[in-house]
Protein backbone atom coordinates (compact mmCIF):
# COMPACT_ATOMS: atom_id res chain seq x y z
CA UNK A 1 0.00 0.00 0.00
CA UNK A 2 1.17 3.53 -0.67
CA UNK A 3 2.28 5.49 2.34
CA UNK A 4 1.88 9.07 1.18
CA UNK A 5 -1.28 10.97 2.05
CA UNK A 6 -2.08 12.15 -1.49
CA UNK A 7 -2.47 8.65 -2.90
CA UNK A 8 -4.60 7.32 -0.03
CA UNK A 9 -6.86 10.35 0.25
CA UNK A 10 -8.98 9.46 -2.78
CA UNK A 11 -9.27 5.79 -1.81
CA UNK A 12 -10.22 6.10 1.87
CA UNK A 13 -13.98 6.48 1.43
CA UNK A 14 -14.41 3.72 -1.18
CA UNK A 15 -12.40 1.36 1.04
CA UNK A 16 -14.65 2.27 3.97
CA UNK A 17 -17.76 1.45 1.94
CA UNK A 18 -16.16 -1.81 0.82
CA UNK A 19 -15.61 -2.63 4.50
CA UNK A 20 -19.28 -1.91 5.23
CA UNK A 21 -20.16 -4.24 2.37
CA UNK A 22 -18.06 -6.97 3.96
CA UNK A 23 -19.88 -6.47 7.25
CA UNK A 24 -23.24 -6.83 5.49
CA UNK A 25 -21.97 -9.92 3.69
CA UNK A 26 -20.81 -11.38 6.99
CA UNK A 27 -24.23 -10.76 8.53
CA UNK A 28 -25.92 -12.56 5.65
CA UNK A 29 -23.50 -15.48 5.81
CA UNK A 30 -23.92 -15.67 9.58
CA UNK A 31 -27.67 -16.05 9.10
CA UNK A 32 -27.26 -18.59 6.30
CA UNK A 33 -24.66 -20.82 8.00
CA UNK A 34 -25.90 -20.23 11.59
CA UNK A 35 -22.33 -19.56 12.72
CA UNK A 36 -20.48 -16.53 14.09
CA UNK A 37 -17.29 -17.26 12.13
CA UNK A 38 -18.34 -15.47 8.89
CA UNK A 39 -19.37 -12.36 10.82
CA UNK A 40 -16.11 -12.31 12.75
CA UNK A 41 -14.03 -12.67 9.59
CA UNK A 42 -15.96 -10.05 7.63
CA UNK A 43 -16.07 -7.62 10.56
CA UNK A 44 -12.29 -7.90 10.87
CA UNK A 45 -11.95 -7.06 7.19
CA UNK A 46 -14.33 -4.13 7.67
CA UNK A 47 -12.27 -2.73 10.52
CA UNK A 48 -9.04 -3.08 8.54
CA UNK A 49 -10.57 -1.36 5.51
CA UNK A 50 -11.81 1.56 7.62
CA UNK A 51 -8.30 2.30 8.99
CA UNK A 52 -7.26 4.60 6.07
CA UNK A 53 -10.34 6.78 6.61
CA UNK A 54 -9.68 7.03 10.34
CA UNK A 55 -6.04 7.96 9.68
CA UNK A 56 -7.12 10.61 7.18
CA UNK A 57 -9.62 12.13 9.63
CA UNK A 58 -7.05 12.16 12.45
CA UNK A 59 -4.49 13.88 10.20
CA UNK A 60 -7.08 16.47 9.18
CA UNK A 61 -8.10 17.09 12.82
CA UNK A 62 -4.50 17.42 14.00
CA UNK A 63 -3.71 19.74 11.10
CA UNK A 64 -6.53 22.09 12.05
CA UNK A 65 -5.56 21.91 15.69
CA UNK A 66 -1.96 22.86 14.89
CA UNK A 67 -3.21 25.77 12.73
CA UNK A 68 -5.36 27.10 15.57
CA UNK A 69 -2.54 26.90 18.11
CA UNK A 70 -0.23 28.86 15.77
CA UNK A 71 -2.64 31.84 15.73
Amino acid sequence: MPTNAASTQGRAVPLYFLGLGFIMLGAGLMDYFDSLVPMAACASAGVMLSAPLVKQLVRRFLGRRMDQSAD
